[in-house]
């Protein structure tokens, strides 16, 4: 017997899921090209969010709201812990420098060299990222490809006497990107 796809509908919506096992907070990882003491100190990464601003479209009785055709990213935040060298804070710092020339255009050449020598970019100033979300058996479930992703902010660091040594410094950087793309593992 064949259902139409109206009872083919109303049989998907009463169906269980097929997957019932909840995401857990804890279990992802990230690959960040130009980033590795970030990632080897990371404890927090967003899922940034997905906005649009709707339209209005006039008509003699309402402004109606349509569909826009863009989308607005939130920000890739990731909070990572701060090592002593500091080499993963001035990781985030150091290509921020770059891209804003604060100081001399020597600066932003210098960055150009360098990311040429290491990734052989020719877009220095980007980076990919990959965020892999995992199973709660540690398998790949589905991976976030962000791309031509840039630094846009970094948290200070406090430091103070009155902490004990085992107090942990964390800093928060933010990233703008160009697109997201969701690819599914399983």
């Amino acid at each position: 017997m064949t259902l139409s796809p109206l009872e083919s509908l109303a049989v998907s919506i009463n169906a269980p899921p097929v997957d019932q096992n909840l995401l857990q907070p804890s279990t992802f990882k990230i690959s960040f090209s130009r980033l590795p003491y970030v990632q080897w100190f990371l404890q927090k990464v967003n899922v940034p969010g997905i906005s649009t601003s709707p339209q209005i479209q006039e008509t003699p009785f309402i402004n109606a709201p349509i569909p826009s055709n863009k989308m607005t990213y939130e920000y890739l935040s990731m909070t990572f812990t701060v090592d002593e060298g500091l080499w993963a804070w001035t990781s985030v710092a150091d290509w921020l420098k770059g891209l804003t020339i604060p100081d001399s255009f020597q600066e932003y050449q210098n960055l150009t060299l360098q990311q040429r020598l290491q990734m052989q970019s020719t877009r220095p100033q980007y980076s990919d990222a990959i965020l892999t979300i995992l199973s709660n058996k540690n398998n790949p479930i589905l991976a976030l490809q962000f791309t031509e992703v840039f630094p846009v902010t970094l948290s200070g660091l406090q430091l103070s006497t009155q902490e004990d040594a085992t107090t942990i410094i964390t800093a928060t950087a933010e990233f703008g990107f160009t697109s997201m793309d969701v690819n599914r593992q399983v």
